[in-house]
């Protein structure tokens, strides 16, 4: 009798141990998340607004010269922690035209979208617009991430902010 209450509640603790261990990765997940979008995010601050509304990369690090291509083709210290299945979208669309009109989506217009899998540095411009710049005077960076979490299911984190021409660059 003893030796199965012991079998029990050796079972117990290993289903226990195993749950939090679960647990402690999809938190390390979500925060290497949460931190992969705020480098991306302050990258996007550091850069000039025309720069940031480019869709060529310029291959420089340089933020008087970098542009938002650069930004997306680069891998972030954190993204590792998120495996091989991640995947990221980042579209930059013009918010509100210079002549006061709404933006995207509702102008009908094209944003600037990349899709890049984990670890590559060579992202796919889904989407193009290379007026985005000169036709808006705000423009909206969005940047979603997705990827399996180590306990099978589709994890998703996504950051937006919008810019305008005063207030990106160095």
């Amino acid at each position: 009798m003893a030796v199965a209450v012991s079998v029990i509640f050796a079972v117990a603790a290993f289903a226990t141990n195993e749950r939090l261990l679960l647990a402690l990765r999809a938190q390390r997940e979500s925060t290497a998340a949460s931190m992969m979008l705020q480098q991306r995010m302050e990258a996007f601050r550091g850069i000039y607004y025309s720069n940031a509304a480019s869709n060529v990369a310029s291959g420089t690090t340089s933020p008087s010269t970098m542009t938002a291509a650069d930004i997306v083709g680069t891998v972030t210290t954190s993204e590792a922690q998120l495996g091989s299945s991640l995947t990221e979208t980042v579209t930059v669309s013009g918010n509100m035209t210079t002549t006061g009109g709404t933006g995207y989506p509702g102008d009908g217009s094209t944003p600037n979208q990349w899709t890049r899998s984990g670890g590559s540095t060579s992202p796919t411009l889904a989407q193009s617009n290379s007026s985005i710049a000169a036709n808006y005077d705000l423009i909206q960076v969005d940047i979603r991430l997705s990827w399996t979490s180590a306990n099978g299911r589709t994890r998703n984190r996504e950051l937006s902010s919008v810019f305008g021409k005063g207030n990106l660059g160095p």
